[in-house]
């Protein structure tokens, strides 16, 4: 395989590569609060603290769109180790199961798709808000946090023969 050709290397590009998602996670996370901070002020028409969260979030996505380079570089980087052997790289070859760290770069990888699909919907209900300032009639894309009646627990018992 690709990772015994030079061990050293392939350790520190997959180290790399879980180091910039990690990193990109908390950003994204970051970036997601910004955006709910923006619907708040989209609801209250507060025009200079919207402002000043889109400044905010312009600093946000030039740090998330390197990070997002750095980790393309290293993900070629890779390839590039496999292509060594004169073989199409696939993920198994990338992202060898057998590894620790490449089940932790693929769970790193499913928490930031969650998170852009969260980013996504939010973006969605931010631009209708935006649209249309009088919201009263558009209900939140988020599910609402109602009250309801607490479940009682219960607690099965069986009765062993012996």
């Amino acid at each position: 395989m690709a990772q015994q050709s030079n061990p050293e290397n392939w350790q520190s590009l997959h180290v790399s590569l879980r180091d910039d998602l990690q990193k990109e996670i908390y950003l994204t996370r970051e970036l997601l609060s910004n955006m709910h901070q923006e619907e708040v002020s989209l609801m209250l028409q507060d025009t200079g603290g919207l402002e000043q969260i889109l400044q905010q979030r312009s600093q946000m996505l030039e740090k998330l769109s390197s990070l997002r380079l750095r980790r393309q570089e290293t993900t070629a980087k890779i390839e590039k180790i496999i292509s060594a052997n004169h073989k199409p790289s696939s993920l198994d070859d990338i992202l060898p199961l057998s590894e620790e760290i490449s089940t932790e770069i693929l769970s790193l990888s499913d928490q930031l798709m969650a998170l852009n699909e969260r980013m996504n919907r939010q973006q969605s209900q931010n631009q209708r808000l935006a649209e249309h300032p009088d919201h009263s009639h558009y209900p939140p894309l988020q599910p609402s946090l109602q009250t309801r009646p607490k479940r009682k627990a219960s607690v099965a018992t069986y009765q062993i023969k012996k």
